[in-house]
């Protein structure tokens, strides 16, 4: 009886034991796929920036060299943009008779 018992103790214990190397390897590998995601949104926050900079940069450029058209197309945006609101503020009632 007392070797039964001793024995199912030591199979517990190895169990156990087994159980918490086998919890080490999903924590190490839990722990490898967190870094991976933060170093990936890292590195797409840095290329979302360049990118944005870039722009940027294109934008300034083609103003600076064609002022003038830079100008009509500003004005054009700004009118259409006018007259769409005054419209969606006449159709809902906002504007004053």
């Amino acid at each position: 009886m007392k070797s039964e018992v001793l024995d199912k103790v030591t199979d517990v214990s190895a169990a156990a034991a087994q159980f918490g190397a086998e919890m080490g390897r999903v924590k190490e590998a839990v722990t490898d796929a967190f870094e991976d995601g933060i170093n990936a949104a890292r590195s797409a926050v840095k290329k979302g920036r360049r990118a944005a900079e870039d722009l940027v940069d294109d934008a300034e450029y083609q103003v600076k060299r064609h002022p003038l058209n830079a100008l009509g197309v500003t004005f054009g945006i700004g009118l259409g943009l006018g007259a769409v609101i005054g419209v969606l503020l006449a159709r809902n009632g906002h504007c004053g008779k």
